[in-house]
């Protein structure tokens, strides 16, 4: 290829800052913090969060939530940098300690069916579903915003774990308001609204984020 070729094909070429990894940490840790003030705003939180001597299992599971979370939107952002050998790897377990729940959940729905049953259809899983689904649609939405300004090259997998990320930090948000301190209730709605955040990232952010 001649030089004027060569000098023809980049004439065009702006440069482009680098993403910078802190930003979409600070990013997503801002947006968790209006997502979780929001809650305490219009639906307010557990008693026992305020008062500073939160329930074990309230604990654990916001817990859960926050390492899925932070494990996910960790490769999502490794993601939006791509290099020669770099693999993140480590959201495979913390999704795999987060499935704990529903595994648990099941199979004490086994030997207790009446409280399971109770769980399944509460009233207030429809809120747990909406509380978590807005906020992590409006995580997941900077989120994706953020990750354009980057180079995915796994488009599939990167919106899945966009999804779950949002998914994990939006449901961390109703965690400290969600009244039921049960498995059976963490095992199905949590479960179920971080499986329907990833479902509709999955479907949505590849083409908002393909080159």
């Amino acid at each position: 290829m001649s030089v004027n070729n060569i000098e023809t094909l980049v004439a065009d070429l702006v440069p482009v800052r680098p993403v910078a990894p802190r930003d979409g940490f600070a990013l997503m840790a801002v947006a968790t913090v209006f997502a979780v003030v929001l809650v305490a705003m219009m639906f307010g939180l557990r008693s026992d969060v305020m008062n500073g001597t939160p329930e074990p299992i309230v604990v654990v599971r916001a817990g859960i939530l926050f390492i899925l979370g932070l494990a996910t939107v960790s490769a999502v952002i490794a993601s939006a940098r791509p290099s020669v050998g770099q693999r993140s790897t480590g959201w495979r377990w913390a999704l795999a300690a987060a499935s704990l729940f529903p595994i648990t959940a099941a199979v004490l729905a086994l030997v207790n069916r009446q409280e399971a049953l109770a769980e399944v259809s509460s009233v207030t899983g429809l809120w747990c579903l909406g509380i978590s689904g807005a906020s992590a649609l409006f995580i997941g939405g900077l989120l994706t915003a953020w990750l354009r300004q980057g180079a995915p090259t796994s488009i599939n997998r990167t919106s899945w774990l966009v999804g779950l990320a949002a998914g994990s930090f939006g449901t961390l948000a109703y965690s400290l308001h969600c009244p039921s301190t049960t498995v059976y209730y963490v095992g199905l709605w949590y479960t179920l609204a971080i499986a329907l955040s990833a479902g509709v990232a999955r479907l949505t952010v590849p083409r908002l984020i393909r080159w």
